[in-house]
């Protein structure tokens, strides 16, 4: 029998970004429109360069 399984796993922290005000799960990148963000940052533009 393993131990300590009575204890629930806990709800996951959301989070509000600063420059777009947008809520996501904290420590992962989140999507605003077609950009994609991770600590307040781009890191992939959606724009494509033609």
């Amino acid at each position: 029998m393993k131990r300590r399984t009575h204890q629930g796993a806990s709800s996951p922290t959301i989070s509000t970004c600063k420059e777009t005000g947008e809520t996501h799960l904290r420590h992962r990148a989140y999507q605003v429109g077609d950009d994609l963000y991770y600590r307040g940052k781009v890191l992939v533009s959606g724009q494509t360069e033609d």
